[in-house]
């Protein structure tokens, strides 16, 4: 029972040592520090702090006279205002929720602002991808099905970019789309990016062009509307990105060896 008491309480706000003088003072009636000091395993200088923090809160009080004496305040009104104080707070705290999720509310009602979304176009768009490549730090999968302009340029500029990553020891896979690799300047450079470490296979079809660096970024690229003009999307969003890492490893269970000679 002396422990059900305590625990009791301790569920009314109070800690160990005030717990256990006034429980004391409720058995004993009226005490003094003495006797408590006798009665429980709490030192006497820290018995003189809870008589004054008991106080405080009206759950005893002091018997004065030659001898100081401490009563224990009835429960049923010295915990009863502990609770009615606990049940004011907790109204507050309510009241201070509905107002919170009334911001929340009218957030959500606001244009979204996609920060885990970019577009880019053109050298804008290369020059990012460069940077998530220079960044990456275990692995890239890329899809390749097309180079909008294969020019001796671009397609060093692309081999490039995969080598810095090769020599880095970052694990490159890549799934090249046939037609991509009819080209024979393309193939010669896709040769040379295998013999460095990429890890390649071919597939009859890719629905686009798409990158994933790590678990931080990813991206894919569609035609603009004038079909001149590639546009690219870049996502850090780890739900899209895992998305994408999925679409990636089906379709690389479909790919076929390429043949090197």
């Amino acid at each position: 029972m002396e422990k059900d008491l305590l625990t009791i309480l301790k569920n009314f706000g109070l800690n160990n040592y005030e717990a256990e003088v006034y429980s004391a003072l409720l058995k004993f009636g009226e005490a003094k520090v003495g006797d408590l000091a006798k009665k429980i395993n709490v030192p006497r200088p820290q018995i003189y702090l809870v008589l004054k923090k008991l106080m405080a809160l009206g759950l005893c009080v002091e018997k004065r006279g030659r001898i100081k004496y401490y009563l224990a305040i009835s429960p049923n009104l010295a915990l009863r205002k502990i609770l009615e104080k606990e049940e004011k707070e907790l109204k507050a705290k309510f009241s201070l929720l509905k107002e919170l999720e009334e911001i929340y509310q009218k957030s959500k009602k606001r244009e979204i602002n996609f920060e885990f979304i970019d577009v880019l176009k053109g050298k804008e768009a290369r020059e990012f991808l460069t940077l998530m490549v220079k960044n990456a730090q275990k692995e890239i999968l890329i899809f390749c099905k097309y180079i909008l302009k294969k020019t001796p340029e671009r397609l060093k500029e692309a081999y490039d970019i995969e080598l810095m990553a090769l020599k880095k020891k970052i694990g490159v896979r890549c799934l090249y789309e046939e037609n991509f690799l009819a080209d024979e300047e393309v193939f010669a450079y896709v040769k040379k990016l295998i013999k460095m470490g990429e890890e390649a296979r071919k597939i009859d079809y890719l629905p686009l062009n798409m990158m994933l660096i790590d678990d931080k970024g990813a991206a894919f690229s569609l035609f603009g509307e004038d079909k001149e003009e590639v546009v690219m999307f870049m996502f850090t969003h780890p739900a899209l990105i895992e998305l994408m890492r999925v679409g990636f490893e089906y379709y690389w269970s479909m790919g076929k060896e390429i043949n090197l000679t």
